[in-house]
């Protein structure tokens, strides 16, 4: 451990190389410009004289070796600090990183609620070598969840997105995914690309765009390109015929495209249409084949047309519903990845713990992908899905904790979360620390005890409250869509009696963070009694369905979405105050029609 004066501070350059003005190096001497001024209070000069990806506290020095892409070091002496990385998105790394062991405190929930401490004296500071646990730590979202055909919506989030992308920077991510649908018109939001290209944070576009890469009016005259029901009928519902090399070249070609006027895009995700049948061919030439094979043969072709076309990137091959297991004799393609997506796992139990019955099937299939894909696997976790969840309250900081050190022993080298904006950061706080810290290293901090210190003197009621949560929740989170429980009798009533438990300690514990006036601890406690209508609705249908009645719980869910409306729009977001209602009706709709 080395002491540093930090009065030294004020008499310091930062030392830099000759790096693009807009580039991750530059914002990176920036940032660490602007802290230390803020701490010190004094100015700290940028001089362009260092080596690459090296920044220099002190006078300039020679980097030493060179890193990998995602390593850094903090080498402290008396009277000089050197921070060096493998890239310069790394180099923004080290530097967040330095400046934590300075004191700063970063908040999921913008820079006004950042600590940034005043230095004085010596500071006790021991030497850094890190790389990231996995190469690709990331967050997706869904690309109409921006309703970016809507000003009055769109504009007012741009704010949240750009605080969210700055704590992206800070936490260590270096990936976003828009997921594009057939019904979106654009596979990105383009204001946004500045905050992320000066963090370094690769931008991956694509999703459920396979019906979008053969276009539909192509139909009347090339039929044969569109997939084959069982009984041999054509349509251009679904996505293609995957033996007809025609429609695989257009898929390409258009996919080439995508590259050419997106140059930005790092990697291209080639995904079937979300249908739990996955609208796949059935003609003669393609029944034979799996599904699954069915897919990658389309990715293949998209990663040889790329790779011929001058433009190669990554591809990724979607595991998912009918596609999750590994039912494949093709090979990938080398610029071909799979990526894992287990919605339906149970969230219960870490994927990999032996005695879930409902999640062996789902280890067992990753595991056989690892071994398939040589280790080229992306996993799409779904941590704060506020579908998924149906905008409950679920903490699962051990279940991350517990997935994360089994994908890193599998050598799995990404991790992707999805989310729903401002939403999701409210509902699933502890999910995104957890997973921000686990995908960087396997440390054990206790980001629920640091997460509640924002709640001031009432941190520890906010602490004990959500780890309450966390445990009853893990009983209820176990079969996929929270609103849509199981049918069959016997898991129905496994179902029952959690939820039945979980109803009544929801509403007490809610209770508990009725304190003083702090306004966040009661959109807290809105949630957690939101939770406990929604799973009342769920004990209803469970009720129902066991006494082989029609369901009747639409009064239950619609009680739960009244005690959110009265939450301010700066907790639960664009998509909590226009989506969650939509989901609520859409549901409704669908119940309806059974």
């Amino acid at each position: 451990m080395v002491a540093f004066d930090s009065t030294s501070l004020r008499r310091v350059a930062i030392h830099i190389a000759n790096e693009p003005d807009d580039g991750p190096a530059v914002f990176a001497a920036s940032e660490l410009q602007r802290y230390l001024e803020r701490m010190t209070g004094a100015h700290v000069p940028i001089v362009r004289d260092g080596g690459p990806n090296t920044l220099v506290l002190g006078a300039a020095t020679t980097p030493g070796a060179l890193l990998q892409p995602e390593a850094l070091v903090i080498d402290p002496e008396p009277s000089r600090i050197t921070l060096q990385a493998g890239s310069p998105r790394a180099l923004l790394s080290a530097v967040y990183e330095f400046l934590q062991r300075l004191g700063c405190r970063w908040s999921l929930h913008g820079p006004q609620e950042e600590i940034v401490p005043r230095l004085d004296g010596d500071v006790q500071l021991d030497r850094v070598e890190h790389t990231a646990r996995f190469a690709a730590r990331g967050y997706a979202s869904d690309i109409m969840s921006w309703h970016y055909t809507q000003p009055e919506h769109f504009n007012g989030r741009l704010d949240d997105d750009r605080a969210f992308i700055d704590w992206m920077g800070k936490s260590g991510a270096n990936a976003f995914l828009y997921i594009r649908h057939p019904f979106d018109t654009q596979l990105t939001i383009p204001e946004l690309l500045p905050d992320f290209a000066r963090r370094g944070i690769d931008v991956e576009y694509g999703g459920h765009v396979l019906p979008l890469l053969l276009p539909r009016d192509l139909y009347k005259r090339h039929p044969d390109y569109f997939p084959a029901a069982a009984d041999g009928t054509r349509t251009d519902h679904g996505n293609l015929c995957t033996s007809n090399a025609a429609a695989l070249a257009t898929a390409s070609a258009n996919a080439v495209q995508y590259a050419h006027e997106y140059p930005e895009m790092r990697v291209v995700h080639i995904w079937g249409a979300d249908l739990w049948h996955g609208g796949w061919c059935h003609c003669t030439s393609c029944a034979p084949l799996s599904v699954q094979d069915q897919s990658l043969r389309v990715c293949n072709a998209v990663a040889r047309g790329l790779a011929e076309a001058g433009v190669a990137r990554p591809v990724c091959y979607l595991a998912y519903h009918d596609t999750l297991d590994a039912d494949l004799t093709l090979r990938p393609d080398e610029n071909v990845m799979v990526e894992f997506a287990p919605r339906e796992r149970c969230y219960g139990h870490a994927i990999n713990d032996r005695a879930c019955v409902s999640n062996r099937r789902y280890a067992e299939a990753l595991e056989r992908y690892v071994a398939l894909f040589d280790g080229r696997v992306r996993v799409f976790e779904y941590y704060g899905d506020a579908i998924l969840f149906f905008g409950c309250a679920v903490p699962l900081t051990e279940v991350i904790a517990a997935d994360m050190d089994y994908y890193a022993r599998l050598g799995v080298p990404g991790v992707t979360l999805l989310q729903f904006g401002t939403y999701s950061l409210w509902a699933y706080p502890l999910n995104f620390l957890a997973f921000a810290q686990a995908s960087r290293d396997a440390s054990a901090t206790d980001v629920r005890r640091d997460y509640c210190a924002r709640f001031g003197a009432h941190a520890s009621v906010a602490a004990t409250v959500l780890a309450s949560v966390e445990h009853v929740m893990r009983s209820v989170v176990t079969y996929g869509d929270i609103r849509r429980p199981p049918r069959a009798a016997d898991a129905a009533r496994a179902v029952l009696a959690g939820v039945e438990a979980a109803v009544p300690r929801l509403t007490n514990v809610a209770a508990q963070l009725v304190v003083g006036d702090d306004a966040a601890l009661a959109a807290q406690a809105a949630l957690v009694r939101y939770t406990a209508g929604v799973l009342a609705g769920v004990r209803q249908q469970l009720l129902d369905t066991l006494a082989g009645h029609p369901r009747d719980a639409e009064p239950q869910y619609s009680e739960a979405l009244r005690i959110l409306d009265a939450v301010e729009r700066r907790f639960k977001g664009l998509w909590g105050s226009v989506d969650l209602p939509m989901f609520h009706q859409l549901f409704a709709a669908a119940a309806f029609g059974e």
